[in-house]
């Protein structure tokens, strides 16, 4: 129940002096002087508790009795209400030790004890300004020094780029699931939707598998809901083009995202192939080397999927799109204009038998300082590299033909290491989808 992070936000659950007016934050003396603070709070408590037991106990010497009668003299072969005594005593126990104890107030007094002694401390303690400096403070250090968001939940301060620790603590302790819900409530309130995906996802890691605790402000189904909405809305949607559709959702992945993502595909890079008749071959018109990449094998690929399918509508799952593809250009890396679709009916696209690819979602994974833009060829426009943005276009119309304005070439790469991640989506299952996701041309 007790952890490093319910520490370092007791400020808005701890007595402080009058003068804090919502700047506990501000001073690590005031957040040492709530430990005393908290202390008070768990002699309030403890005093409950007895009081609490004390109750049970008199309920439980009640029951014992009761369920002793009908054990006893109740199963004699007699008939034990022939006894006036007896009798006396059923008609009394019903009608007031049983009223009595139903609608017993002590409860009720027990807890209003606590309450008023809680409410006794409550014009000094800590405003909701703190709670929001409190995790502002570790969304700081996050960026600051380009924190693991899932190392610091367990403790530990690790870079993005160094998994080994650049500072262990003496005492160590770890965040729980409702800790990070409430550092990305606060983000999500304040509308920052990038700190807010991130601790949200982490609540929900950590929710799942674990009992809810009335002391929690949060659930898993919370943390979910805030999670998918906090996915939708920072991801800005501009419309490039109509003629043929194509979309740039802004922000799409993390840096931390992109890197990961880099780093698993890096073992399995191969020179890309493009479509030969009914096979796949190497071709001087595509320089590059790609890799696939599984959502069984990658947490960050499950996350990536989930997030296309937020924002198209379109089921992203194999065998109804393919596994993610990351790219890596060359020396002057580029790919000549091709058709992302099929044009042939032997076409190698068809073998997982569930039709042509209806849409492409390209995601840019690093900045490139010249050069790499995507240009369409026919419907004359480009679009050039920005970093963790994702491209959208349909490939076909509704009609199932494939749309000719689709036509697209990977310029060459002048200055920079292009790496993008291709998902291609085919037409089975995404009928109705299409219809209800993003609004094509007709």
């Amino acid at each position: 129940m007790c952890s490093c992070f319910t520490l370092f936000i007791v400020l808005y659950l701890l007595n402080m002096p009058d003068e804090s007016f919502g700047e506990m934050f501000t001073s690590m003396l005031s957040v040492n002087q709530a430990v005393s603070a908290e202390r008070k709070l768990i002699d309030h408590l403890i005093i409950y508790i007895e009081h609490e037991a004390q109750r049970l106990e008199d309920i439980k010497r009640f029951f014992s009795r009761v369920t002793s009668l009908h054990d006893g003299i109740y199963n004699e072969p007699s008939d034990p209400i022939a006894n006036p005594i007896a009798a006396f005593k059923l008609v009394k126990r019903l009608k007031s030790e049983w009223l009595n104890v139903v609608h017993s107030t002590e409860a009720e007094e027990n807890i209003k004890v606590l309450r008023e002694d809680y409410r006794r401390m409550e014009s000094s303690l800590p405003k909701l300004e703190d709670l929001r400096g409190a995790a502002h403070g570790l969304m700081r250090l996050q960026d600051v020094y380009n924190l693991h968001v899932e190392s610091l939940v367990r403790g530990h301060f690790q870079q993005i780029s160094d998994p080994v620790d650049f500072y262990k603590l003496s005492v160590s302790d770890m965040l729980s699931g409702d800790d990070c819900f409430l550092v990305g409530k606060v983000a999500y309130d304040l509308e920052d939707y990038y700190h807010s995906v991130l601790w949200f996802e982490e609540a929900v890691r950590l929710f799942r598998g674990t009992e809810w605790s009335p002391e929690n402000e949060g659930t898993l189904e919370d943390a979910l809901d805030h999670l998918a909405f906090s996915h939708f809305k920072p991801i800005r949607r501009e419309i490039i083009s109509l003629q043929p559709y194509v979309v740039l959702f802004h922000g799409f992945v993390t840096q931390a995202e992109a890197k990961n993502i880099r780093k698993y595909a890096m073992p399995g890079l191969r020179r890309s192939v493009v479509a030969s008749g009914m096979n796949q071959a190497t071709a001087e018109y595509r320089i590059s080397k790609s890799a696939w990449l599984k959502e069984s094998a990658h947490e960050v690929v499950g996350k990536l999927d989930q997030r296309i399918t937020l924002v198209t509508g379109l089921n992203v799952q194999p065998p109804y799109a393919e596994y993610l593809q990351v790219v890596n250009y060359g020396i002057g890396g580029h790919y000549e204009p091709h058709f992302d679709h099929a044009t042939s009916d032997s076409s190698p696209l068809y073998r997982l038998k569930t039709g042509n690819r209806v849409a492409t979602i390209m995601i840019y994974l690093s900045p490139v300082q010249a050069g790499g833009s995507t240009a369409f060829i026919y419907a004359n426009f480009s679009v050039p590299v920005v970093q963790n943005a994702a491209l959208f276009w349909w490939n076909l119309h509704k009609n199932g033909q494939g749309n000719v304005d689709t036509l697209h070439a990977g310029c060459p790469v002048i200055v920079g290491n292009k790496w993008v991640a291709n998902k291609w989506v085919h037409e089975y299952e995404q009928e109705f989808r299409r219809r209800c996701s993003l609004n094509p041309e007709e």
